[in-house]
């Protein structure tokens, strides 16, 4: 019934009310009130038969543009008002322009059908926020904000501390293996280390004692470091595009829209099981690569 109010009956002229008992053409899908569709028998709107369109369709491409333009004037009013100092001047003010804290809001105050892919994938803010699930008002406005500025960095602190837990709580699991063997690989001088310190079992072809050996170890820690850094900016970045990625891939290969929808909530949101599988390869990947090196002493 929404999307009929404030429409008007093309037989009588009177905009719909929402105890008003509504039929559609049943090609077109032009909504009249009953009475007048008996009246006249057949669907007026000749036009959008000779083009062959549905109603239904344009009227959801109108609504959908009142709301962009509705939120690009919203946005820039706010932008304004920070610039007259009207609203305190936040680090990325402009992050959170049009967002609204409404939990019946699966989008949050967020165009629900701006796309967040491109040409080849296309994923609506809606078809993401069913996806992301949890965490949405943190999020949605930075998608937004990537996809509106192109912008690809932002803080992802999580990913910081814990790179390869993050990744397969959000079930990013190709990210996940490869931050694990990439955080094996150069921990294999600190291994070396620690058998030599703690264990008194040295490695013959690793003398810990040569400064080539200690500037590969502090190289490595360096390294990793670098490289939690770099995820720590592009994480989120990362998840936009798995996320728009995954959507495409489902509504491709979904039969129809409810279905889609029904794998996209089902295929996102965190795993808590998936962090625990992941300590478990990270502790198994741990363990092969120290039998490894005690057996290569």
């Amino acid at each position: 019934m929404q999307e009929y109010q404030g429409q008007p009956c093309l037989v009588c002229g009177q905009v719909f009310a929402e105890s008003d008992d509504i039929v559609t053409c049943p090609e077109c899908g032009t909504p009249y009130h009953r009475a007048c569709w008996k009246e006249t028998g057949h669907c007026v709107n000749t036009e959008l038969h000779a083009a062959g369109g549905s109603w239904q369709i344009r009227r959801k491409e109108a609504i959908a543009e009142e709301f962009s333009a509705a939120k690009k004037a919203e946005e820039a009013q706010q932008q304004a008002e920070r610039e007259r100092g009207e609203q305190p001047q936040m680090f990325n003010g402009g992050l959170y322009d049009g967002v609204r804290l409404n939990p019946e809001d699966p989008c949050i105050g967020l165009d629900p059908v701006e796309n967040l892919g491109d040409e080849e994938r296309g994923a609506t803010m809606y078809e993401v926020a069913e996806f992301v699930r949890s965490n949405r008002f943190y999020y949605l406005p930075l998608f937004h904000f990537m996809k509106k500025t192109g912008r690809k960095f932002s803080l992802n602190l999580l990913c910081l501390l814990f790179p390869e837990f993050y990744f397969a709580n959000r079930k990013m699991w190709l990210l996940s293996i490869f931050t694990m063997l990439i955080n094996i690989v150069l921990n294999i001088p600190a291994a070396i280390v620690y058998f030599s310190d703690y264990m008194n079992i040295s490695i013959p072809w690793a003398d810990v004692t040569t400064d080539g050996f200690q500037q590969i170890y502090g190289f490595s820690g360096i390294l990793w470091m670098g490289l939690k850094t770099l995820l720590c900016l592009f994480a989120n970045y990362l998840y936009l595009r798995f996320s728009v990625r995954r959507v495409s891939a489902i509504k491709r290969s979904a039969a129809t829209e409810t279905e889609a929808m029904t794998v996209i909530r089902g295929a996102g949101g965190t795993s808590l099981v998936n962090v625990v599988l992941a300590l478990v390869i990270k502790g198994t990947l741990l363990f092969l690569m120290m039998a490894a090196l005690l057996m290569l002493r």
